[in-house]
């Protein structure tokens, strides 16, 4: 025989219940906070992370750890998270090549809008054509002849395959008609490592992961790959300017959380972002490593994730390039 429960003992069962979890809440983080880096350290994210980790360490009172789970086009740090509790205490930082992957990997261990969700985002992330400083090449006009004259013979790399830095190359040589050869590493940071000792040629990274070698006259940047100049290095053209009408790489980076975290948690996170961004220091401390500040909400991230997978997926279906 079933026993009918008076709605006046629900209720109060119910509020037990929310005032019972209510404590823990209360005290998160009640323990550090993990941010995970899907690439080797030395590229636009892991810089990101790093200057950004002391901010929040101040604002949520508990220490801020970043790790670095490199490989696979930032595949495995991105499953890492993906699989780790839902409790706010593991993000991601996420970026363009997370919007490329799935397009261009055919078994993902994980569906990135299903079981991820955007926290805030960070920051723009402008692009830059680089070469070695021995190169006789000065601008974009030049690096498309020199290319035209070695036709499959200059090699270009990237933090992986099917980064954003990878495809800025295949849509190089889409809209040049030229053939190189794409290199794909770990991170930017040994690839720009070959890429001085010249066992490659040519790359299109983040300018935050070149910045110090142009600066020290080791690379010579030949312009952005952005629509528009960036603020972060005002004397270069961009591609479009330079000769390439059209051309256009445009990164970001940006939290993302576990499906399922609280939304509570995930405010105080955002708030913690939000403020740290504000903060003049860190805003000049990302600006010396080639990071423009753009600070936005999880839906202007989630629009933006968007877009960019619906785009890239144009160019690795006109490029045919073979899924992974």
């Amino acid at each position: 025989m079933l026993v009918q429960i008076p709605v006046w003992v629900r209720f109060f069962l119910f509020c037990l219940g929310a005032l019972m979890s209510f404590p823990a809440l209360a005290a998160w983080p009640e323990k550090p906070i993990k941010i995970v880096v899907p690439f080797v350290p030395g590229g636009a994210a892991d810089s990101a992370a790093r200057v950004m980790a002391p901010g929040l360490q101040k604002r949520l009172g508990q220490a801020v750890l970043i790790e670095n789970k490199g490989g696979a086009g930032a595949t495995i740090g991105t499953a890492a998270v993906v699989t780790a509790p839902a409790d706010g205490y593991t993000v991601l930082m996420g970026s363009a090549t997370n919007a490329i992957s799935g397009a261009i990997q055919k078994q993902l261990p994980y569906v990135f809008e299903r079981d991820l969700v955007p926290v805030f985002q960070v920051a723009e992330v402008p692009g830059v054509v680089v070469v070695p400083r021995s190169l006789p090449i000065n601008n974009i006009q030049e690096l498309i002849a020199y290319v035209k004259a070695h036709p499959g013979e200059l090699c270009y790399g990237s933090p992986g395959f099917g980064t954003s830095v990878h495809l800025a190359g295949e849509m190089f040589e889409s809209m040049t008609g030229t053939s190189m050869i794409h290199v794909p590493y770990k991170g930017a940071a040994p690839a720009i490592t070959d890429l001085l000792g010249l066992r490659l040629q040519l790359m299109f990274p983040a300018l935050a992961a070149a910045q110090t070698h142009i600066q020290a006259g080791t690379l010579r940047a030949l312009a952005v790959t952005t629509p528009r100049r960036t603020a972060l290095a005002p004397e270069l053209p961009t591609v479009h300017e330079a000769g390439l009408p059209g051309f256009e790489v445009g990164g970001w980076i940006g939290l993302f959380a576990p499906k399922g975290v609280a939304p509570e948690v995930l405010g105080r996170l955002q708030k913690a972002i939000e403020d740290t961004l504000k903060d003049d220091e860190t805003r000049q401390a990302l600006f010396k490593v080639g990071i423009e500040v753009a600070p936005a909400g999880p839906q202007v991230l989630r629009e933006r994730f968007d877009s960019e997978m619906r785009r890239w997926e144009k160019l690795i279906k006109t490029r045919k390039i073979e899924l992974q």
